[in-house]
């Protein structure tokens, strides 16, 4: 059976963690926003989409800090795989629809970000490092230094993945300054 070194494993759930715990705190900070983002998708039915704005970021909460908990990572990289398959399959579905002008909800009001292709694509990278994560680790025990390690590769693939999605939601106003200024 294959399995994968523990740091690389720990690495990926401390970075997902954190992605996921600021991407839930940021839908609470602003729930009537988000909820308005989840009735935009047209998913769910209006009656419940407060209901729905309401777990998304409770689920995202538990999953975040249920994968950097040994006994409970693999279940709670599970329930982070499920919620970016319905996230991506509302966002596929509303795509398909021809409705690219909402915002994705993806960050609450922290970053408005209209959807377009890139979404399901971040969402399968990150769909494949979940898959990781669920992935048995070797037996090697981690070691102080791993731990440093885990901790700031964690964080630094979190920063990256922040920036990207920054530089992504933002281009278009970048290409409107770039058309303006020409």
């Amino acid at each position: 059976m294959i399995s994968i070194d523990p740091t690389i494993g720990w690495t990926i759930s401390t970075a997902l963690s954190m992605i996921f715990v600021a991407s839930a705190v940021m839908k609470l900070i602003d729930l009537n926003e988000f909820c308005g983002a989840v009735e935009n998708y047209r998913i769910v039915p209006e009656q419940i989409s407060r209901v729905v704005a309401i777990l998304v970021p409770i689920a995202e909460i538990t999953g975040a800090l249920g994968v950097i908990i040994p006994n409970t990572h693999r279940g709670a990289a599970m329930l982070l795989s499920m919620l970016l398959i319905v996230f991506t399959t509302a966002i596929a579905i509303n795509l398909l629809r021809g409705r690219r002008n909402i915002d994705c909800g993806c960050f609450g009001p922290a970053l408005r970000q209209q959807i377009s292709w890139w979404l399901p694509a971040r969402n399968l990278a990150m769909l494949a490092m979940l898959a990781v994560v669920i992935m048995p680790a070797s037996s090697r025990p981690l070691v102080p230094l791993d731990t440093v390690t885990i901790l700031l590769a964690g964080a630094t693939l979190a920063v990256l993945y922040s920036a990207a999605n920054f530089l992504v939601a933002n281009a278009p106003h970048l290409r409107a300054i770039e058309i303006a200024d020409a």
